[in-house]
């Protein structure tokens, strides 16, 4: 693991993670932008992509490039202990393809996340993980560099009863890290937040108190109040977002890192 105290201060990551997945439906952008760049604020992010679907990042410093170019991505990361690659999965195969033809290129990532998600009905998806994981350790990347995310968990459910399929690979083959409790519960919050028309970002920094403000507007004005709901609803979602984003980044990279 990359970390120096030139980089990173006492409690910040630095590493170079690669977020990888053959199927786009397992929320990768939502972990990259709002879990892995706050949580690694250093970090140089660069998107592997051919279109940008991924939304606003946040990170301080953002390269874009396509999946094959694995050479322009060694030279991005060269001066730098802390970056975060998010592959787009319309350049998840090109890239996994340009990373295998040039022997020991996985070298140069402290570690390789795939999220999941976690919903036993999504069978396809399920398979193309563990595709994702396979491609991965054929390549010679040890099981501890290999991390998963659990996505999208029902509130009513476990990690157990919804991704034995992935339970079961790891019991048998081992490929990977396996932690159940790196889960991201679904949650309403980004629906909020559209109502709202707020970014998890602003709602994140946004230390109005909506309640009281709410406290303090008469019930005639209901357009006002209506609005101040809104904003109350999505600033309650997003801190509890929020603090599940800070346990899963610990679990993931150990207790010393994170938010305070």
């Amino acid at each position: 693991m990359k970390k120096t105290t030139e980089t990173a201060g006492a409690n910040e990551l630095a590493a170079i993670v690669a977020v990888v997945s053959l199927t786009g439906k397992a929320g990768k952008s939502t972990i990259v932008n709002n879990m892995l760049v706050p949580l690694m604020p250093g970090a140089k992010l660069i998107k592997m992509e051919t279109i940008n679907l991924s939304g606003l990042s946040g990170a301080s410093e953002e390269v874009k490039l396509k999946g094959r170019e694995i050479g322009k991505l060694q030279d991005a990361l060269q001066g730098t202990a802390s970056a975060i690659v998010d592959v787009g999965a319309s350049n998840v195969e090109s890239f996994l393809l340009a990373l295998n033809q040039q022997s020991d290129a996985h070298l140069d990532f402290d570690f390789f996340i795939v999220p999941i998600e976690a919903n036993s009905a999504k069978r396809n998806e399920m398979g193309e993980a563990i595709k994702t994981i396979n491609t991965l350790a054929d390549m010679g990347i040890e099981p501890a560099r290999i991390k998963v995310v659990f996505n999208k968990l029902a509130a009513d459910s476990s990690v157990e009863e919804e991704c034995s399929t992935i339970l079961k690979f790891h019991q048998v083959e081992g490929k990977f890290t396996l932690n159940t409790a790196a889960a991201i519960h679904d949650t309403p919050a980004f629906k909020a937040l559209d109502v709202a028309g707020k970014s998890f970002k602003e709602m994140v920094g946004d230390k109005t108190d909506y309640r009281q403000m709410m406290r303090d507007t008469p019930t005639t004005e209901t357009e006002k109040r209506v609005e101040l709901s809104e904003l109350m609803r999505a600033q309650g979602y997003v801190k509890t977002l929020n603090v599940e984003f800070n346990r899963v980044f610990k679990e993931l990279f150990g207790e010393q890192y994170g938010s305070q």
